[in-house]
């Protein structure tokens, strides 16, 4: 189990500015002239500022038998036990000096030691007697010069040097430690907010791929189904035609009539499962772009043509206009045809009796899509073939122009009505246009009638290595 970041005994050299720490205590060394090292609680050194007036331990390290007993006591001075509720203790060298250890706490917790020392006590006035034992290898004539050279101080005076030194020293780690908490707070506050999003970002993961696992089902069974009422729908078509045509025999004015309804339900119908199918080979992305030269006006022809019962039924006039200065252009014929065809649909569905849509082709000089912005230095990348188709019908409101191109949305979704419809035709138009590098534009005024725009780059050239093959990536459907 995690435990707090309040629990956690923070080290002394984490704590500290080590440089800052070593400047404060280089000056109370300056000032007193007696040396400071400081041990963190696992005993490691991380302050060592000696005094000018270390020629006296030199000394007494040049004889084997002193340089023994200074490494006991440097050893005592490090290993002397400290509890969290000791006090300052004092260490007497052989030498006749004395060490400090000042326990470093905060808040209970032991940080660590500072030595204060060595000094000479006021009382000492040459090196101690047993010394003697040492000579020849020690002069204690010596020895007792440099001793004369430390600073000497009552224990009075050194309790209160060591109190102030120790009362700066609490405020530094006071500091620090609440710089430090605040830190490992506010890391602990971003890693466990990392740790929710990391998991929350699994969590999306995983369901994302759910969902992509269902959007993959839901478009095979699409498919699947789309695919098979196809064929007993085209032979439901194919039969009424017949019937139509007199092959079973003569038939009456009333049957005429509702063979009539059913090829014309029949075809309606098989248009509706199309737009189904092609809705569903662009979401998996097994839709073929196949670039041809492709004379424009004959594809617009052929658009009409498919509408024109329609059309015909509602007393609506197409009206055609191609621009002389349209030549051909590379495109796959079937997808623009699909395009317009789509549009004059629409077209002719929302439009009232005995009105008039145009279809209409031109050239005109826009930014192209892919980087929003006119080519100065291409002119002819801006050249675009322009695809309209105006109608006079009821128009779409402000604030349904933006969703209109979503699969499966109805301007009025209510069940009651007026018009049928997948919702498929528009976003079929967008991503076809896109698939060619293109884009769709409309504008609508209600009661008024809506212009839709398809334009398409001028391409005359088919430079693919796949003769003008091009895969329409769910990428480019978005």
């Amino acid at each position: 189990m995690d435990t707090s970041v309040l629990d956690h005994d923070v080290p002394l050299a984490e704590l500290l500015d080590i440089e800052g720490f070593r400047d404060v205590c280089r000056s109370f060394c300056d000032l007193y002239g007696i040396g400071i090292k400081v041990f963190d609680g696992e005993g490691s050194k991380i302050v060592d500022v000696r005094a000018s007036t270390g020629d006296h331990c030199g000394y007494l390290f040049t004889v084997h038998a002193t340089q023994v007993l200074c490494t006991n006591l440097v050893n005592q001075i490090r290993t002397t036990p400290l509890s969290k509720t000791s006090g300052i203790a004092t260490i007497d060298c052989f030498s006749g000096l004395k060490y400090k250890i000042v326990p470093l706490r905060y808040e209970g917790s032991l940080l660590g030691r500072f030595i204060f020392g060595p000094y000479a006590p006021a009382a000492l006035e040459q090196p101690p007697a047993a010394l003697s034992r040492h000579e020849p290898e020690l002069n204690l004539a010596t020895l007792a010069k440099y001793q004369s050279k430390l600073p000497r101080a009552t224990e009075e005076t050194i309790g209160k040097v060591v109190s102030h030194i120790t009362n700066v020293f609490d405020v530094l780690i006071h500091a620090n430690h609440r710089a430090h908490l605040t830190s490992r707070l506010h890391i602990a506050s971003v890693s466990s907010t990392f740790a929710e999003l990391e998991k929350t970002n699994r969590d999306l993961k995983q369901a994302n791929e759910k969902l992509q696992d269902l959007d993959r089902l839901k478009s095979n069974f699409i498919a699947t189904v789309s695919h098979e009422l196809r064929t007993p729908l085209t032979s439901v078509i194919g039969y009424s035609e017949m019937l139509l045509e007199g092959m079973a025999g003569e038939l009456s004015k009333e049957q005429r009539e509702y063979i009539n309804t059913i090829l014309e339900k029949g075809e309606s119908l098989l248009t509706l499962i199309g737009q189904v199918l092609d809705m569903s080979r662009i979401e998996s992305g097994n839709v073929l772009v196949q670039r041809q030269p492709t004379e424009i006006r004959s594809v617009m022809e052929l658009s009409v043509t498919d509408v024109l019962p329609q059309a015909r039924k509602r007393g609506v006039t197409i009206v055609v206009e191609v621009a002389p200065d349209v030549a051909p252009i590379a495109v796959d014929r079937d997808k623009v045809r699909r395009i317009i065809t789509n549009l004059l649909a629409n077209a002719v569905k929302f439009s009232p009796a005995s009105a008039s849509v145009a279809l209409k082709a031109d050239l005109v000089d826009v930014a192209p899509a892919t980087s929003g912005h006119f080519d100065v230095f291409e002119p002819e990348r801006n050249r675009h073939l322009r695809l309209q188709v105006a109608d006079q019908g009821i128009g779409i409101p402000p604030d349904k122009l933006d969703r209109i191109f979503e699969a499966f949305f109805q301007v009025d979704n209510t069940s009651t009505r007026e018009f049928g419809g997948t919702g498929l035709g528009l976003a079929i138009v967008r991503n076809f246009a896109h698939a060619h590098a293109g884009r769709v534009e409309v504008q609508s005024q209600v009661g008024a009638g809506s212009t839709f725009s398809v334009l398409l780059p001028y391409v005359t050239d088919i430079i693919s290595d796949n003769a003008g093959v091009e895969v329409l990536s769910s990428q480019q459907s978005a």
